[in-house]
């Protein structure tokens, strides 16, 4: 057995779960037969740039996003719609209602914000209807399509998503550093980490060991890689062409613009 210890700053991690996400089986076979839907996320992103072979501004693929410090949004003139692509073909000026076409081979690509050890996940949501997966999941449980949440350890909370959700609550709160949001666990998803990554890519088991780091390594996630001489190899070689990946710049919406319930709005 080979072993190799490397360490992904959250960037790198993603484009790794990127590519994952994109050579996934029922991806693949979704992209070719069926539906995908790559829902608007920075995570999600990566999937897109990875799947469709194109370049995107992430940081413009979002509603929700985690910056400053804060939960906050993207600006209002900034209102992505999801990639949908059926049989190979991305289609134009479509959105969510793809989904009343959904069967159990499509597969629903989301982000996370929520990880918890028993493999459930959570997303915030700041609208009162719940968001993007408020209204997703009445189409994609019942009919008990794919949901692919590609998620890094980095966003592993120590107790049950569920549990957590319990605490939460757009109304819940008297204080905010941010928009008021809540915690919504999402059924039935597969989320897809930095393990899973490096076994569908290269066949290798990846161990986390250690996670943190300072200086633009915070949220890093340090692994020992184990497997075949040749496996760990290429997973070791793909995990240096990837070191340096980008972060991703700020954009949020001005507080003396925005609408939200946030406990920052006239902090600026």
């Amino acid at each position: 057995m080979e072993r190799a210890l490397v360490t992904l700053t959250p960037y790198e991690s993603r484009r790794l779960i990127g590519r994952a996400v994109a050579n996934m089986e029922e991806v693949r076979k979704a992209y070719r037969e069926g539906i995908i839907v790559i829902a608007t996320s920075i995570s999600t992103a990566y999937v897109a740039e990875e799947l469709l072979g194109i370049s995107m501004e992430k940081e413009k693929f979002t509603y929700g996003v985690v910056s400053k410090g804060r939960l906050c949004v993207t600006p209002k003139n900034n209102r992505p719609r999801p990639i949908v692509i059926k049989r190979g073909k991305i289609l134009k000026n479509i959105g969510y209602e793809i989904l009343e076409e959904f069967g159990p081979d499509d597969v629903f690509i989301k982000g996370a914000n929520a990880l918890d050890p028993f493999g459930n996940v959570g997303v915030l949501a700041a609208s009162p209807l719940g968001g993007t997966i408020g209204n997703a999941l009445r189409y994609l449980i019942p009919r008990g399509s794919h949901i692919i949440v590609p998620i890094g350890l980095e966003k592993m909370i120590p107790i049950s998503v569920y549990e957590a959700a319990k605490h939460t609550g757009i109304n819940y709160y008297r204080y905010s550093t941010g928009m008021y949001s809540a915690l919504f666990p999402i059924p039935r998803a597969k989320p897809i980490t930095e393990i899973e990554a490096y076994r569908i890519l290269f066949n290798v088991n990846a161990i986390p060991i250690a996670s943190g780091g300072v200086s633009g390594s915070e949220g890093s996630i340090t692994l020992v890689l184990e497997g075949s001489e040749e496996n760990v190899r290429r997973a070791f070689e793909y995990t240096l062409s990837i070191k340096g990946e980008a972060s991703i710049p700020p954009y949020t919406e001005e507080c003396k613009s925005c609408s939200w319930p946030c406990g920052l709005r006239s902090e600026g």
